[in-house]
């Protein structure tokens, strides 16, 4: 029987229509259309176009018979512009005109200009001859892109025109490539889409204050970079090969890990000393009770010698609150000395004695690291809650199904204690245990946290290192990243 596919295998045409519906990964799909073309003209090398701001883009390029084999970012060539003014180009041509354009011999036609081609040919020594050029379209027939095939081979392998017959059976499969191609940008843009609410909400989270302001993102650039030693050290199939599938979701994860803290108050994130805004508060009440003293001593109920013993003492004491309030860490003397200052009292504005410090007061200068209180570390902690909650009610499809249980999870422990759940090691994907490793490196190497300065990028491995030791975080990972030397500006 004579049909437009007598000269096509039926076979290799339900191979295809297989192919495009199984691919999920947008440069594969688009190698595998023109890989499939090129499989039914039997032909030596080919490009694929993508149409974007109005240009063809060189998206996939094949030559069998130069070993050449791009995609992608690969490819350096400039893009087609598609205006009337560019007609002579073949492929804008057919984009423009959606039309198949089939070249006995490049050399010979003179209605195209191939000098591009024939510039290519000189450099390479290849011979463009024969060629066929058509265009991708949508099911609003709107061109998304061009396929060329360049020199047809015969059954001895020479070089032939394309059979005309092609061109209803490849405008047919075209139309399948291109159905699958617009489903799959349909699917980039809505996760581009999805990954710009994410990347807004990220960025606004950190932005609420001054401190921490680029963590979500430098976290997710460091993940990028240790992924890639990753994949250069182990094969696919080995578990610390992470794919991209799997870079997709860790991504995305480090981009919500902390997205609970949008209900933290600020005056806790931002907390910059242990005293916080209490500090400018007790300032006044040192001067105050400096000029009682003084007023003590002019009213003649102090004498000289006593007055210089009180001030003195007073200046100390106040010197030691100004030293312990920005302090790194306080021992064991610093603290008993601290909570001595509750016997410290002035004259307030009732004219009664009253304390200095208030309770809250002592509790921050008996604060041993870091500048929360034991309650205002339990409201940063809930943002690890806050965050499962709020992620809780986002539909993550399969593509992205386990990125919940990895937020969850990045302040766990793998000795179990960590935070919310305490939980172990068993529990503890590696993915999520990634995350918590680069949380704690930014933490330590960031230059903008309000209660200490930044670590050195060896000082910030070491530590890591020994919180390996430790059992919280995983040795493996650790020694890995030490060795990727992501993050080292040197």
């Amino acid at each position: 029987m004579n049909t437009h596919f007598e000269s096509v295998d039926l076979t290799k045409v339900l191979e295809i229509i297989v192919a495009f519906n199984n691919e999920r990964d947008f440069f594969k799909l688009l190698d595998t259309i023109l890989s499939k073309m090129r499989d039914i003209a039997n032909c030596e090398a080919g490009s694929l176009y993508v149409v974007q701001d109005e240009k063809l883009h060189f998206t996939i390029v094949h030559n069998e018979k130069l070993g050449v084999f791009l995609s992608g970012e690969e490819i350096t060539l400039p893009p087609v512009s598609l205006d009337q003014t560019n007609i002579e180009n073949v492929s804008a041509f057919s984009a423009i005109n959606n039309s198949v354009v089939i070249i006995d011999d490049v050399y010979d036609n003179t209605e195209f200009n191939f000098q591009g081609p024939k510039n290519y040919d000189a450099i390479t020594g290849f011979k463009t001859q024969s060629m066929m050029v058509f265009p991708l379209l949508d099911l609003h027939e709107n061109v998304i892109g061009v396929i060329q095939l360049i020199n047809s081979r015969g059954a001895g392998n020479e070089i032939i025109p394309f059979d005309k017959n092609l061109e209803f059976a490849f405008r047919s499969i075209s139309n399948i490539a291109a159905s699958a191609l617009a489903n799959m940008q349909n699917i980039e843009e809505i996760s581009g889409l999805f990954y710009s609410f994410v990347r807004v909400m990220s960025q606004a989270i950190d932005e609420r204050t001054p401190y921490n302001v680029h963590h979500a993102k430098q976290t997710a650039e460091y993940a990028k970079g240790f992924i890639l030693y990753l994949r250069g050290r182990f094969p696919e199939g080995d578990p610390f090969h992470i794919d991209k599938k799997r870079e997709e979701q860790l991504i995305l994860a480090l981009l919500l890990h902390d997205i609970g803290k949008v209900v933290t108050p600020l005056d806790i994130i931002s907390k910059e000393t242990r005293l916080g805004n209490r500090h400018s508060v007790l300032r006044q009440r040192f001067v105050i009770k400096k000029l009682q003293i003084q007023v003590e001593h002019l009213s003649g109920r102090m004498s000289g010698e006593e007055y210089q013993s009180v001030s003195q003492d007073f200046d100390e004491k106040v010197e030691f609150v100004e030293r312990i309030n920005i302090a790194p860490f306080l021992d064991d003397e610093h603290i008993q000395r601290a909570q001595g200052l509750s016997q410290m009292a002035y004259i307030d504005e009732n004219g009664q004695e009253s304390p200095i410090f208030e309770p809250y007061d002592m509790e921050c200068l008996s604060i041993r690291k870091g500048t929360l209180t034991t309650a205002e570390r339990d409201v940063m902690q809930e943002h690890v809650a806050v965050t499962g909650r709020l992620i809780d009610n986002i539909k993550f499809n399969k593509q992205y199904e386990n990125v919940p249980d990895w937020v969850k999870k990045h302040h766990e422990f793998l000795d179990g204690t960590g935070y919310p759940e305490h939980i172990t090691q068993d529990n503890i994907p590696m993915e999520a245990r990634i995350i918590t490793m680069l949380d704690i490196f930014d933490a330590l190497t960031a230059n903008d946290r309000p209660y200490r300065k930044a670590t050195s990028y060896e000082g910030s491995i070491n530590i890591l290192r020994a919180m390996a030791e430790e059992g919280k975080l995983d040795a493996q990972l650790v020694s890995f990243f030490a060795d990727s030397g992501v993050g080292d500006q040197g």
